[in-house]
């Protein structure tokens, strides 16, 4: 049996910046991982064969120089020196299957008559739907805003919360670029997390079973292994934290019970630049399709290829109508897209009042050295993701 200062459970950037604070301080930490690769949401895809050297992100895609937390871990594993600028594109829609500028699409004089509610309306109570269509105009939010936040989101976002939409930084760091990617994609920093000193990471590995007893944490995998450690945390998606928790936290569980999820089935294509006639686009955001947005590798330019990771409504198309799909968006046909991959996400779809059980669990975990972080707590942002990650594991050296 091996024994661990801490074990974290789930290999995302949520589970490996926690553990870089971890090792930071000492702790000899473990982080088990059930898929076969780390990074979770963070995905560089990197394509081999024709188009060895090129990536493609088939989650998250960009950072700021507002996240203060992640580029000062970037900074401690000496990863800014990789930062690269993204390109300055611009995204389109697709309306009645044709490509369209955002603008075009926008009705500007509701949009003059609605924006003064802005500074009356309460955000903390309110959805996506109600509070910005009364901001931007009932047909504009219809026509333009609520399909650019399905796309931000890669859901429906009509319920989600208002104010965890875009969430207030403390400050840009002017040093920094503004919005960057690195060489070799996004994953580069939880490759790099990772590989840390003091960390020991296990993928392919699933956990079955959480107990608790005498101040020990036990973990058994699925393989019959055993591991004990005295602290624990959870950077799983909150259905299989609520299973883990179930016997030996089960008021915890019932909490994490509560929260939705969503579904995305992602198609990744790479794609000769001679065979597209669509000029460069940050991305496409779709209106009334079956996917809710293409995201472009467009901003981080190479001389051979282009990329593009069409994010698909579960369950409304197969592999092969998907591509079809893509085909016409592109204007390409089927022997262009012999560089394809896939990937199914399951991301949190919290509605109004979702603070509340978050609040629920925060009040569950005092006093326990059971931490839980992830992106369903402050917001779907890469940095709200370390923030609260940071936060439990001050949270935990406070009560040491």
């Amino acid at each position: 049996m091996d024994r661990y200062d801490m074990i974290i459970i789930g290999a995302g950037i949520s589970g490996l910046s926690l553990a870089h604070y971890a090792a930071r301080s000492g702790r000899k930490t473990l982080v088990i991982e059930q898929s076969d690769r780390t990074g979770g949401c963070f995905h560089s895809h990197r394509f081999s064969g024709e188009a060895a050297g090129f990536w493609l992100e088939l989650g998250a895609h960009t950072c700021y120089n507002s996240y203060g937390n992640l580029l000062r871990i970037l900074e401690e594993r000496q990863l800014l020196d990789r930062l690269l600028r993204r390109e300055k594109v611009s995204f389109k829609m697709l309306v009645d299957s044709r490509i369209r500028s955002i603008p075009s699409q926008l009705n500007f004089l509701e949009l003059l008559l609605s924006l003064p509610r802005l500074f009356t309306l309460e955000k903390s109570t309110a959805s996506v739907a109600s509070y910005y269509a009364k901001i931007v105009g009932a047909k504009n939010f219809a026509r333009v805003f609520a399909p650019a936040f399905n796309a931000v989101l890669s859901q429906r976002a009509d319920e989600f919360p208002a104010d965890m939409l875009f969430n207030k930084r403390p400050k840009r760091r002017k040093e920094i670029l503004k919005s960057f990617t690195l060489d070799g994609g996004l994953q580069t920093i939880t490759d790099t997390l990772a590989a840390e000193p003091g960390v020991q990471v296990v993928i392919g590995t699933t956990v079955v079973s959480v107990t608790l007893a005498d101040g020990v944490y036990r973990l058994v995998t699925q393989d019959g292994k055993t591991f004990e450690s005295s602290a624990l945390a959870l950077a799983t998606p909150p259905p299989v934290a609520a299973g883990l928790l179930q016997g030996s936290f089960p008021e915890l569980a019932g909490q994490l019970a509560l929260i939705r999820m969503e579904t995305i089935e992602t198609v990744g294509v790479a794609i000769r630049k001679d065979a597209l006639k669509l000029g460069p686009v940050a991305g496409i955001i779709a209106v009334n399709d079956a996917f809710y947005s293409a995201v472009s590798r467009d901003t981080v330019l190479d001389d051979r290829y282009r990329g593009f990771s069409f994010h698909f409504k579960a369950g409304k198309l197969s592999h092969d109508e998907k591509l079809r799909k893509i085909g016409e968006v592109l204007a390409v046909g089927p022997a262009e897209l012999s560089q394809v991959v896939t990937r199914e996400s399951r991301l949190p779809s919290p509605v109004v009042g979702h603070r509340h059980i978050t609040g629920e669990i925060d009040r569950l975990l005092m006093g326990k050295r059971l931490l839980l972080t992830g992106n369903y707590f402050a917001g779907l942002a890469i940095e709200d993701c370390v923030s609260r990650s940071q936060s439990e594991f001050s949270r935990l050296t406070a009560s040491s």
